[in-house]
């Protein structure tokens, strides 16, 4: 009897035994998995910050991105302000520049009846813009694109960084201070002109920043050598060089603009809508 008794408490004990380790595993595996889930979460808020810093585009900064909106037909100017690039120099036909291409967009993706109005002139300094902004305001654009730079920062022009970061402070000021339509810009960098125009894309991106609107870097799309045009080709701006941007160049600018500006043109349109 006493020895059954032994046996019992030895079987009790085991059973007592077990169940601790199964409650450790369970507990540790619990732990595993919240530790799991925390650097999970924190891998997403990373990505998030470091999509952020980059400038890339995340729900937060636009959420209207990727929304489907239809404006049914409702007018929308667009008023690009720059030099030879907006110009279209050297597209092969007008309605291959970036400016044109973009309209196009904004009006196939989001149903706008697109009006092209605008100021560009071949090699244009950033005080011609100045000189331009009482003819965009009177246009009330919904859109201005700002390219000015590559002109400026040239050994021929040499004009002082200091004073084209003012004169594009007070442009994009002009464009939008009280009286005028308030249009959403986008600034572009300087085009193909290596680092002896640098510090003038960095002032381009400085005044973005200020004022909160996107700035879309040139640079990425002349690096691209299939971007940018062969010398002697019969353009309707007359014959090519080998500086500007051919059609499928103009086509990649266009597309970084819209990238650009999409969510924001969705919101503001959006908003007028309710309104």
């Amino acid at each position: 009897m006493k020895r059954l008794k032994g046996n019992l408490l030895i079987f009790v004990l085991l059973l007592a035994f077990i169940g601790v380790m199964i409650a450790g595993q369970k507990k540790e595996q619990n732990d595993l998995r919240e530790t799991s889930e925390r650097n999970g979460q924190a891998r997403i808020e990373n990505v998030t910050t470091v999509a952020t810093d980059q400038g890339q585009d995340t729900v937060t900064e636009q959420p209207y991105k990727n929304e489907k909106v239809d404006f049914k037909g409702e007018e929308f100017t667009y008023s690009p302000l720059g030099s030879s690039l907006t110009a279209g120099y050297y597209a092969s036909k007008e309605n291959k520049k970036f400016a044109s291409v973009l309209s196009n967009y904004i009006q196939e993706e989001m149903n706008y009846k697109v009006s092209l109005e605008g100021h560009s002139a071949h090699e244009a300094l950033l005080m011609h813009g100045l000189d331009a902004v009482p003819e965009i305001n009177k246009q009330e654009p919904d859109l201005v694109s700002i390219e000015f730079g590559t002109s400026d920062c040239s050994a021929k022009n040499n004009i002082p960084l200091d004073t084209f970061q003012k004169q594009l402070d007070l442009l994009v000021n002009d464009l939008t201070g009280e009286g005028t339509s308030k249009p959403q810009v986008v600034l572009l960098t300087t085009w193909s002109a290596g680092e002896r125009c640098q510090a003038f894309d960095e002032a381009v991106k400085t005044v973005g920043e200020e004022h909160d609107f996107p700035v879309v870097d040139l640079s990425e799309v002349w690096g691209d050598s299939s971007n940018v045009g062969r010398k002697g080709v019969q353009t309707y701006n007359g014959v090519s060089d080998n500086l500007y941007p051919n059609d499928n160049g103009m086509e990649v600018i266009a597309n970084k603009i819209f990238e650009a500006v999409e969510g924001p043109l969705k919101e503001r349109g959006l908003k007028t809508t309710e309104s």
